[in-house]
């Protein structure tokens, strides 16, 4: 004699495959929510590493920063279907903003000696950066991923550096320069799309330069004209990362 199924045993039946009939779709929906697209804010300190020697071909102004802040942000884009030993590439556009207040001045062509420095001498620099990173994900553990990379683009630079009597200074209201930094560090995962990071690079403005003026008045000759420098800095950095 055939048995009837009972109405518990129906249930668990019905309960079953409904369950399989939703594992297609829900993978299918975990493979849609990966987030490629990313956004980041950071701070910390700008350090120049060596006095930056202004220079135009006959006299020059040493300067001497204090250590300044920067931050920014950036947007970017990790390729996560492609994956090179281990790196994964990510690209970004990052823009940036430091500054750093002036120690010590000297100019050559007013003998041994620093100048005496008016308060308000800084040089600032808004940086615009095309970025390529590779991360290695899973190395380290889960949550922690190492990463390392640099990038190229432009620094604005503008220098407000008061000295001596009569106004003396290198003012410019924005110099655009070729730029380029190298980056590495490390972030950890606080969740899913939101993750904390530090790294630390090294930057340069290639041949910064500014205008040697009396007051508003530009000066020419030997002591006057375009002085120009690299500015190299290491930058330290902290932020956050969210997906989506």
């Amino acid at each position: 004699m055939t048995k009837t199924p009972s109405l518990r045993t129906c249930a668990m039946r019905a309960t079953a495959l409904a369950t399989m009939a939703c594992l297609p779709s829900t993978v299918a929906f975990a493979d849609d929510t990966d987030h490629d697209w990313y956004l980041s804010l950071n701070g910390g300190a700008s350090i120049h590493t060596d006095d930056v020697e202004f220079s135009n071909g006959a006299n020059t102004v040493e300067t001497d920063f204090d250590t300044g802040f920067t931050f920014g942000g950036a947007v970017g884009y990790r390729w996560t279907d492609y994956n090179f030993g281990g790196f994964v590439p990510r690209t970004e556009l990052e823009v940036s903003y430091s500054e750093n207040d002036a120690d010590t001045i000297d100019f050559s062509g007013n003998g041994v000696g620093n100048e005496v420095v008016a308060d308000g001498s800084q040089i600032s620099n808004v940086g615009i950066y095309g970025n390529l990173f590779f991360d290695l994900p899973n190395v380290v553990s889960d949550d922690v991923t190492p990463y390392i990379g640099g990038g190229a683009g432009l620094n604005i630079v503008n220098h407000n550096l008061l000295y001596g009597a009569g106004g003396l200074n290198l003012n410019d209201d924005g110099d655009t320069v070729f730029a380029w930094h190298v980056t590495a560090g490390a972030s950890y995962a606080l969740s899913d799309q939101l993750s904390t990071f530090v790294d630390v690079g090294f930057r340069q403005a290639v041949d910064a330069g500014s205008v040697r003026r009396a007051g508003s008045r530009a000066l020419t000759g030997p002591a006057g004209g375009t002085f120009e420098d690299d500015i190299n800095s290491i930058v330290v950095r902290s932020g956050l990362s969210v997906d989506f």
